[in-house]
């Protein structure tokens, strides 16, 4: 994995390999941009940089020790600190501000990469902003984050902002068709909806979304929204299938925003091949009844996404909707 394996994301990777160039390396950064857009795969390959012995062109050079052991995910070096449950947890962030602390096992550098750095809640941000405000020598510490303001500000003051831009569609779309074998069809409805994340568009993809994405239409848009069977389920059973209903829930939203275009007189659907139907649709709705709609499914996907309960959630998306 290289620099070049990150699509789209150039002035990036630019603004890192000149700090790796000039030796101003900063002692931390935060990553910022939408999810699935690169911006793991940039922080793991910035400090595969820093650590490898013999770097091409600021590029690792991929076959030292260093390189094949940070490739692996087993460079005593690197650690990554991931959430447990909703946030990461104070002892996670205190262990790892102990490792840098030390002296690095077998490279000058220690790197921390904290993947979800919105997840850090009072305590956990606390324990590590003593480590920024000293940090010891060779220690780099790289925060991931959807957008700043899910950083505290005494954290997100403390790093140096790497912005991580959203792919346009037509990179999706080629790289859709040409390397994963969607259809044309497919390749551009799956990049309308992915507003931008390749890693959201795979998992579409994969998930074979495009086919079944009708069905999902038709049965949220029955007089109960669809959300009957999912409210029948066990509280166990609603949560393992969370993902499932973020899905639908992401599936209605693009339903009632074509709606909302209808009414401009927009062209740009998503679901363009129902076209008919989101044009006779539109007229039974009105502006401020149509943007309440898209206001109540985002409300409910952030809150199951925040592991609230989710019987409440629907219940009240299901009112909501159909007022």
């Amino acid at each position: 994995m290289s620099f070049k394996d990150v699509i789209g994301q150039e002035s990036a990777t630019a603004f890192l390999k000149a700090a790796f160039s000039s030796g101003r390396i900063a002692h931390a950064y935060v990553f910022v941009g939408p999810e699935g857009i690169g911006k793991r795969k940039t922080a793991l390959n910035f400090a595969k940089l820093l650590l490898c012995e013999s770097p091409l062109a600021h590029e690792p050079c991929e076959s030292c020790v260093s390189c094949l052991k940070a490739g692996g995910s087993n460079h005593p070096d690197i650690q990554e600190v991931l959430t447990e449950g909703q946030f990461i947890k104070i002892d996670a962030i205190r262990e790892a501000c102990r490792r840098l602390s030390l002296r690095g096992f077998e490279s000058s550098f220690k790197i921390l990469i904290i993947t979800q750095a919105g997840a850090l809640n009072d305590e956990s941000s606390n324990a590590l902003l003593k480590t920024l405000e000293e940090p010891t020598a060779n220690t780099v510490i790289i925060l991931i984050a959807d957008t700043l303001r899910s950083v505290l500000p005494t954290i997100a003051s403390r790093c140096q902002r790497v912005v991580f831009s959203s792919l346009k569609q037509e990179v999706i779309e080629s790289i859709l068709m040409k390397q994963w074998g969607a259809s044309p069809e497919a390749a551009t409805y799956l990049s309308l909806m992915s507003d931008g994340s390749l890693g959201s568009a795979l998992k579409f993809h994969e998930d074979g979304l495009f086919s079944r994405k009708n069905d999902l239409i038709k049965n949220a848009l029955d007089r109960n929204c669809g959300l009957d069977g999912l409210l029948d389920l066990s509280s166990k059973e609603r949560q393992d299938r969370q993902e499932n209903i973020q899905e639908a829930l992401f599936v209605l939203s693009s339903w009632f925003r074509d709606l909302l275009l209808a009414k401009t007189g927009s062209r740009s659907l998503i679901n363009v091949d129902k076209k008919d139907d989101i044009m006779r649709d539109a007229r039974s709705f009105s502006f401020a009844g149509l943007e309440e709609r898209l206001d109540s499914i985002a409300d409910a996907a952030r809150d199951l996404k925040r592991n609230a309960n989710a019987r409440i959630a629907l219940t009240k998306l299901r009112v909501e909707l159909w007022k």
